[in-house]
């Protein structure tokens, strides 16, 4: 007997260990013949493989059925809850598919181990374990993949030098990518044979990224071997801080890489010198903001002593004219605290920190230029070029503090000083330029009037905002099934409907053509059909094209896996018709209301599709890009299915009302009331109602906040009185709620398109966006701006929920790499539409100003830079409360920033040409005092009461 015929069954039964025994026991000869037969035994192993597992499919198939209708019956009896249900089924289904991967992929390792053990060089034994036949279609093992000891155990019998070799080569194939891939195994192993054999990795930057995001585990960076020769690595290679930037754990938790870092350096286990020194090289390395935001949060929970910063501090001195705005912050606290910087490399830092765009760090730096001066007054000339800069910032509070600063301090400059400054004035408004001329010299310019208040002088009134443009037509279905099936995966909202749209009316029309056009995409997308629940538009539509493909005569090895599949859940096992789509729904708790919703309707189509009820066109399309349907449309639709005969589906059919506009031309209810069926009477009673009255919104804020946020949640409920549609009656009856990202799938569950669910009730849609806006810093942001823009876009009032939208979109808490952007066209578009809540968005405003969780500088910035863009009188309306929550209280000394509150007041209420006294203004300006404060408040009276 040759030695490949002993090999060749231990690889066949799957016995490992026996495989491993005897491999080991093979002279030279054996593993060459071995070797050589190896290869063409693939195939061979694999059609044994998928006929075992077709015989298992037939056998469970049964078993599974039973299993099923049992847990049914305790539900319909009485004996569990929904709940339990839904857990039963998904338990039931979760385990025949694990089992049916694992009976897949029982050749695979055995062919591995017996390469590994035989074939002579470590670069064909790298080629050949991590051959694509090999990969693993497990997708719920462990986070660490299979063991690898029957592979590792065969490797060890190799001289020490090869066996580091092939760790080399593995550890060179690795490849960055966003998510693990629990099947990956040739990462796993790579991993598990660098940890064997104690190889040095190779400096390589994608196993540095796939180390840190989920090869090594926080809790057990202590002993893991890898340790020393990566972390050093992981301020150098390019991803890591992609990586790890969204890491939201406790910072102080053993179970976050910043936890474990800060608990091994305060141990000794990690030098600090090596953490704190990667920090900075990573820094002055460069980069975006979201990629150096774990370095920021490491360098910050280190708590760096002053000691160990100083001397590094040219390096911190480098990062303030260009670095990222976190990075540039934590160098300036820290360079705040050093007392022994040389002025001449202070002032030139803060001529970089002072030309840039972010007021913030700008007053910050100016604050800093100020204490240099106190400290080493007779050098305040080597600060004159960097204030020189600050004059001609773009911010007017920036500034107006630049020469409230330079006329505090006038006395300590020489007459050199005194010259650049002078230099630097000519870009000033006149109430400025003058107050620098009386004290550096110059001659004084006329100025437009008397000073009333507010500084700079009043300017002219900004021309108002555009008014919105209305939304755009949409585009058709398309006309041909290959446009159809070109575009029919493509998942943003739009798009999506249009695919709808057409795939109902080509089966309908042409059917054989729509699977001969569908049928490559069901063989590369099949897969998907096994899950537990179709998430997102394109399992969906995977699952409707494989409903169209016709069954296939004879036994296909290719094909196998897929057929079997969807064997299983076409309707084979005898589930009742009314759950056939259903059934993959997500539960309740698993998905928020709105992402169920929109499913629903994919579920109802897949049910007719397998009835043979399937209507021949959707009447919930939508006319325009707001997610709005026409309502002479949706008649015409009604009038079409009436003369077919048909019935519309009912999700569709609730859809379609929720997107009728808030008003309908009277002509156009009468035509409605002429159609004859059920739904057609319901259509227009709906329309000649006014569609669904306006739900009550409220949100609440609960929790007590540790600085983080951490322990605060907000939520929301909505009360809408019954409609008797039942699905709109329990879309509405089910509140608004957060649902874990990890369970409310890919693109947010939907997130956006759930402004087009209800495109004339953005408040409502408003209320259950809320759920997924982050409170706490280190929370998950799930809330995508094409959102808050859909809500624009949209109809509807807008009150409390839309503007603690705005509040927390405008304003995030970490906004390192947060584009606020987007929430301020939101903001535009909403006040140049006369929609702004801005009494709600002013009251939010100060409350998180008292709070802590943004500055009174920030916002005084924002609200008189949208004011100056045209949205002055929507930001006067929000200022009225927060001026009433934020004056300085009785003897208290106000802030610069509570003065230009004051002054931004004034000159709003005057552009607005507002009337109405405000009593809090009124009796802060009735305090005895002359202070600018309270001169802008005095003047805000006057305007407010003449």
């Amino acid at each position: 007997m040759t030695a490949w015929d002993e090999v060749r069954p231990l690889i066949g039964t799957g016995d490992l260990t026996a495989l491993v025994a005897r491999l080991k026991t093979l002279d030279e000869a054996g593993r060459r013949e071995v070797a050589r037969e190896l290869p063409g035994h693939v195939a061979v192993a694999k059609e044994r493989a998928q006929r075992a597992l077709f015989d298992y499919g037939a056998r469970t198939a049964r078993i599974r059925e039973m299993r099923l209708t049992e847990v049914q019956r305790r539900y319909d009896t009485g004996q569990i809850s929904e709940r339990h249900l839904e857990e039963a089924r998904a338990q039931i289904w979760m385990h025949d598919d694990s089992k049916r991967a694992r009976e897949a992929d029982g050749w695979k390792e055995p062919m591995r181990v017996a390469g590994a053990g035989v074939i002579g060089g470590a670069a064909a034994v790298a080629t050949w374990i991590s051959r694509r036949e090999f990969e693993s279609s497990v997708r719920s093992i462990n986070r660490r993949g299979p063991e690898f000891g029957p592979l590792l155990d065969v490797i060890s019998s190799r001289p020490a030098s090869w066996q580091a070799d092939l760790a080399t080569r593995l550890a060179l194939r690795i490849r960055s990518r966003s998510r693990l891939n629990p099947g990956d195994l040739d990462l796993r192993l790579a991993f598990a044979l660098l940890r064997h054999t104690g190889a040095t990795p190779p400096p390589h930057d994608p196993l540095v990224v796939r180390w840190v995001s989920g090869e090594a585990l926080p809790s057990e960076l202590r002993t893991d071997p890898l340790l020393d020769h990566l972390l050093p690595r992981i301020f150098e290679a390019e991803g890591v801080g992609r990586a790890l930037r969204d890491e939201r754990a406790d910072p102080l938790s053993p179970a976050s890489w910043l936890g474990a870092l800060h608990k091994l350096a305060s141990e000794g286990r990690v030098d600090r010198a090596l953490l704190l020194g990667g920090c900075r090289r990573r820094f002055l390395l460069g980069g975006e903001g979201p990629d150096l935001r774990f370095f920021v949060r490491l360098h910050e929970v280190l708590q760096p002593t002053t000691a160990e910063i100083e001397p590094y501090a040219i390096d911190y001195l480098r990062l303030l004219p260009a670095a990222p705005g976190p990075v540039a912050e934590l160098a300036l606290r820290h360079l705040r605290q050093l007392t022994g910087l040389d002025p001449a490399d202070v002032a030139e830092a803060l001529e970089g920190l002072l030309f840039r765009a972010e007021g913030g760090l700008v007053r910050a730096g100016l604050s800093w230029l100020d204490e240099s001066v106190r400290r080493v007054p007779d050098r305040a000339d080597d600060y004159a070029p960097a204030l020189a800069v600050a004059f001609g910032h773009d911010a007017p509070a920036v500034r107006e503090r630049a020469v409230r600063l330079a006329v505090r301090r006038a006395r300590l400059f020489t007459p050199l000083g005194a010259e650049i400054l002078r230099d630097a004035m000519g870009g000033l408004t006149p109430g400025l330029f003058n107050r620098l001329a009386t004290v550096f010299g110059g001659e004084v310019v006329e100025e437009p009037g008397p000073e009333k208040g507010p500084e700079p002088d009043e300017e002219a009134v900004p021309p108002p905002l555009p008014a919105p443009t209305g939304p755009t037509a949409a585009l058709p279905p398309p006309t041909s099934v290959r446009h159809l099936a070109d575009m029919f995966l493509e998942d943003d909202w739009p798009t999506a409907e249009r695919s709808l749209a057409a795939f109902v009316q080509f089966a309908a029309s042409d059917r054989e053509a729509l699977r001969d056009a569908l049928g490559p995409l069901v063989e590369r997308h099949a897969r998907s059909l096994g899950a537990d629940e179709w998430r997102g538009h394109g399992d969906w539509m995977i699952a409707f094209a494989a409903e169209l493909a016709p069954p296939r005569p004879t036994f296909d090895i290719v094909h196998f896996l897929h057929s079997l599949i969807a064997e299983v859940w076409r309707g084979q096992v005898s589930q009742p018709a009314a759950t056939e789509g259903a059934d993959r729904l997500p539960s309740p708790r698993r998905a928020s209301p709105l992402h169920r919703f929109i499913l629903f309707r994919y579920a109802e189509i897949l049910t007719a599709l397998r009835a043979g009820t399937l209507p021949p066109l959707l009447l919930a399309t939508p006319s325009d890009s707001s997610g709005r349907l026409d309502p002479a449309e949706l008649v015409s639709r009604l009038e079409t299915l009436e003369a077919a005969g048909a019935a519309p589906l009912p999700a569709d059919f609730a859809q379609a009302l929720l997107r009728l506009p808030r008003r309908i031309d009277p002509d156009v209810i009468g035509r409605a009331e002429r159609l004859r069926s059920e739904e057609g009477r319901r259509a227009a009673r709906w329309m000649a109602d006014g569609g669904l009255p306006d739900p009550v919104v409220r949100v609440t804020r609960s929790g007590a906040d540790d600085g983080l946020g951490a322990h605060v949640w907000m939520a929301c409920s909505v009360e809408a009185a019954p409609t008797g549609l039942p699905l709109i009656d329990d879309l509405l009856a089910d509140q608004p709620r957060h649902v874990h990202p990890v369970c409310d799938g890919h693109l947010g569950g939907l997130m956006e398109w759930w402004p087009a669910v209800l495109p004339a009730h953005r408040e409502v849609v408003a209320a259950h966006l809320i759920g997924h806006q982050p409170i706490s810093i280190f929370g998950t942001h799930m809330l995508r701006p094409s959102s808050l823009e859909g809500l624009a876009a949209a109809d509807g009032p807008c009150g409390r929920a839309v503007a603690v939208l705005l509040a927390h979109e405008i304003f995030p808490r970490d906004y390192g790499d947060h584009d606020t952007a987007r929430p301020l066209r939101a903001l535009r578009r909403l006040a140049a539409a006369d929609a702004f809540p801005a009494g709600e968005f002013g009251v939010e405003l100060s409350q998180r100003v008292l709070r802590g969780e943004i500055t009174l500088r920030l916002l005084v910035d924002t609200l008189q830079a949208e004011a100056e863009n045209g949205a002055y009188r929507q930001m006067w309306r929000s200022l009225i409360t927060v001026l009433s929550a934020l004056l300085p209280a009785m003897g208290g000394r106000p802030t610069g920033a509570q003065i230009d509150l004051v002054g931004l007041a004034v000159r709003l209420a005057r552009w607005s040409q507002a009337r109405g006294e405000i009593p809090e203004v009124s009796a802060f300006a009735a305090r005895k005092g002359s202070g600018r404060i309270l001169r802008h408040a005095r003047a805000l009276h006057d305007q407010l009461v003449s």
